[in-house]
């Protein structure tokens, strides 16, 4: 890397971290805090080896690649993944009961403030759609370039917010094998939690096994094999590599529900 370029790069993270600090939040009328995402630009996904550069990651997956530069508007970012008491006021005022499944609740016994378990896109997609008709419109779930450059907070760490998961994130070596309550570990420089490991996330994109053709703008992958949707971040039950910033290597049908997966908010400013 040139001077000029590591100059650039400086200069950006110095942009992004000023951003943040005079970054807004607002709390929505059901105890959502969204946080305010200044547009920028950065590079998406890994340099996997043997590749010639400087980043290279031995951890790469080969859907992680080509690593490629994004620009990406500003937008809110849920603080914390939607939690299961935020969810439970979905159900409540849509008369959504028949997802109180037999598997709903046994893997939602851990608190009204841990993530939400055992919701498919479609739930998601569904709970958005609520939330839009009560609280003015513009939420969404977030693209994947949007989470990731949400995770990177104007950094190359390893994880989103730094390289040491035990301060960030909860995986298998540090969970208990439980998800944990949201926002107990250490926020990355855009004040988001657990964007490494808790549950993983949802995201909008369309299931593709590289990044050639990616979109560039910061939009969702609208093509692909969308009957399967990406899903980012890494869960309680997963090792440390999994929650790594740049990782994208589970993809689940838009239908299915697990005990590991949840989501968390995008809207558009």
């Amino acid at each position: 890397m040139s001077c000029l370029s590591r100059l650039n790069q400086t200069l950006l993270v110095l942009a992004l971290a000023s951003s943040f600090a005079y970054a807004g939040e607002t709390t929505n009328k059901i105890g959502i805090t969204m946080v305010d995402i200044p547009a920028g630009s950065f590079l998406m996904g890994s340099c996997k080896p043997p590749a010639n550069c400087s980043n290279a990651d031995p951890d790469a997956y080969d859907v992680e690649i080509p690593q490629h530069r994004v620009n990406v508007r500003a937008f809110q970012m849920g603080k914390t993944e939607v939690t299961l008491g935020q969810f439970k006021k979905f159900i409540a005022a849509a008369g959504r009961t028949e997802l109180l499944s037999g598997d709903f609740m046994k893997y939602n016994a851990y608190g009204d403030n841990t993530p939400v378990v055992e919701v498919s896109w479609h739930d998601a997609q569904d709970f958005i759609k609520w939330l839009n008709s009560v609280d003015g419109g513009g939420y969404r779930l977030p693209s994947e370039a949007e989470w990731e450059y949400a995770c990177r907070a104007g950094g190359q760490h390893k994880y989103c917010g730094g390289n040491d998961l035990n301060a960030l994130g909860w995986y298998d070596d540090n969970s208990g094998k439980r998800p944990r309550p949201v926002g107990g570990k250490q926020a990355n420089a855009f004040g988001l939690h657990d964007m490494s490991g808790n549950v993983y996330e949802w995201v909008q994109d369309c299931q593709n096994h590289s990044y050639r053709g990616a979109p560039t703008d910061g939009s969702a992958w609208t093509s692909g094999e969308c009957d399967a949707r990406v899903l980012r971040g890494g869960s309680w039950f997963n090792v440390a590599k999994v929650a790594r910033a740049a990782n994208r290597s589970i993809f689940y049908l838009a239908g299915s529900r697990n005990f590991i997966n949840g989501f968390r908010l995008a809207r558009t400013r």
